[in-house]
């Protein structure tokens, strides 16, 4: 008999990607609340889930005493694994005699330091504990503040109980561009869950599917309910994509500014740098002010330097839905089997036209694929991922997190269907669109914000699917971690779009539509579990089957 529970704790921990110290303590509550009149059997499956999530926790986090009491409570339920409990005891013993504090005490010290980056960094000084440490440098992290990070990150994990934290924060380093310092780091510690996630990210990169799957495997001996690393074996298991699909489909790519003179023509020139073969590009000027059409001009042929762009002046901003939909009139553009939209200000990777192209062509009810969503500056951060519906009402829509964990270490570069993906860079079926009448861009949303997500959800409604490509890492530089705060007139242009999207659909409808996105998602969860079941381990297997 299915528990509706124990599937809902496993697919929140898909859409979070991993069980961190607040999730864990969340999912564990949820589980155990009701369990003494559960049968027996999902009973046990219940309090076994609870072990591992704790335990995924304690590898993320393993200065919180709390936890290490937490588990030793649930020492009966869910054994570990040889491999953890090893670790396990080498971090008792490097924790032996260090300074304790609490987790509450810790985060009222972080919330005092505020967003100071100077008060934030003087909690990673050798005199404070380790907890309170090891949540000052994540929060470093957060706050993409390389510069302080990471001299802070090779001292605390230099000797002493912080080298437990060294493969956990050598994802910082390498997200900054410090890849020695991220193998230093890495070497660090007991050898645990992150020491196998390093290794498994350095293999992706090098294209060693072989490596790649042997530390996900690794990772997955560990602690078995990792659901990123079962993402990645299945990702190890696809083809990388063929250079010469830019060749074979037509594709437009267009993109509108206002206003950007300078970052229009950097993210011209990413996309030239790229591999989209003879793909048209199109360019609208939104009726920009900040510079003439003739500067944009000259720009425009400077970059290209002589490759073909189609640059069109519009004389007043009609934002950005407006754009959108008469880029894709175009003569030609039109007549595309694909097209891509991009923002004026992002930062493309060589081959993200091939990867959209190879989910295009193998998904076929997908009519958009979109990428995963990156701050600029160092050390990188998640800006956005996957969303989904979290909570759906009569006109009421309250979405997932546009970023799930801030620390990436992975688990994003997956593919998955989802109800929504970012914007920024996403690749049209055009055909597709057509033949099952999704509608254009709601210019109801003008300028901007919502406009692309509620075009998703009209995908779904429409019968089609909405794929996310973590392979595809592309950097957007609008909303960096260190933008200034919106302004409140910003923020009530937000809502006014938000209430506006609520109000075109019914309770019903969006309980429908969230079905079917969560339906995808959980039939190629399932498609993939099954397809590797080779390789993955039982205990894996046994935590994200379904109980019969």
């Amino acid at each position: 008999m299915t528990d509706p529970v124990y599937e809902h704790v496993l697919w929140r921990l898909r859409l979070h990607g991993f069980a961190t110290p607040p999730f864990a303590l969340l999912w564990v509550k949820l589980l155990t609340d009701g369990l003494e009149a559960l049968p027996p059997e999902a009973g046990r499956r219940r309090l076994g889930l609870c072990a591992s999530l704790v335990r995924q926790a304690l590898a993320y986090n393993p200065y919180d005493p709390f936890l290490h009491k937490l588990l030793g409570q649930m020492a009966a339920h869910g054994r570990p694994s040889p491999r953890f409990s090893a670790w396990h005891a080498a971090v008792g013993k490097a924790l032996s005699g260090a300074a304790e504090s609490s987790l509450p005490e810790a985060e009222g010290m972080l919330q005092e330091a505020g967003s100071d980056p100077a008060a934030v960094l003087g909690l990673a000084d050798p005199g404070q504990p380790p907890l309170v440490r090891f949540l000052a440098l994540t929060r470093l992290w957060e706050m993409g503040e390389a510069d302080l990070l990471l001299p802070a990150a090779e001292a605390f994990t230099a000797a002493g109980p912080g080298a437990l934290a060294g493969p956990l924060l050598a994802f910082a380093a390498l997200g900054a561009g410090e890849p020695d310092l991220a193998a230093r780091l890495a070497e660090r510690g007991a050898g645990g869950l992150f020491s196998h996630a390093f290794q498994a990210r350095l293999a992706q990169a090098a294209g060693d599917r072989d490596a790649l799957r042997a530390h996900l495997v690794r990772a997955l001996a560990f602690e078995p309910a990792q659901p990123w690393a079962v993402y990645g074996l299945h990702v190890s298991r696809v083809p990388a994509p063929d250079p010469m699909l830019v060749q074979r489909y037509q594709v437009e790519v267009a993109f509108y500014t206002f206003n950007k003179l300078d970052v229009t023509l950097e993210t011209l020139e990413s996309l030239l740098a790229s591999d989209i073969g003879p793909a048209g590009v199109t360019l609208l000027n939104n009726g920009s002010t900040a510079f003439s059409p003739e500067d944009l001009a000259a720009g425009v042929a400077r970059v290209a330097q002589g490759r073909p762009v189609r640059l069109v002046q519009l004389p007043s901003n009609v934002g950005a839905p407006a754009a959108r939909n008469w880029l894709r009139s175009l003569p030609g553009v039109a007549e595309a089997d694909f097209l891509a939209f991009l923002d004026d200000d992002v930062l493309l990777p060589r081959d993200w036209l091939a990867h959209y192209l190879q989910d295009l062509s193998q998904d076929l009810s997908a009519v958009v694929v979109g990428p995963k969503g990156v701050n600029p500056g160092r050390p990188r951060t998640i800006q956005y991922v996957w969303r989904f519906f979290g909570e759906t009402g009569e006109h009421r829509i309250r979405f997932t997190p546009n970023a799930p964990m801030l620390p990436d270490f992975g688990q994003y570069d997956c593919r998955r269907p989802c109800l929504s993906v970012m914007g920024c860079c996403h690749l049209f079926n055009l055909r597709l669109w057509e033949r099952l009448g999704v509608p254009d861009f709601d210019v109801r949303f003008t300028p901007s914000q919502v406009d692309d997500l509620e075009h998703d959800i009209q995908v779904w409604k429409a019968g089609g699917h909405v794929l996310y490509d973590g392979r595809v890492e592309v950097v957007h530089r609008q909303d960096a971690g260190k933008a200034g705060p919106m302004s409140a007139a910003a923020w009530g242009h937000v809502w006014g779009n938000h209430m506006k999207l609520e109000a075109k659909f019914g309770g019903k409808e969006l309980a429908d539509l969230d079905a079917a996105s969560r339906g995808a998602d959980d039939t190629h969860w399932r498609m993939l579990v099954a397809g590797l079941v080779d390789i993955l381990p039982p205990e894996s297997r046994d935590i994200f089957t379904p109980a019969e």
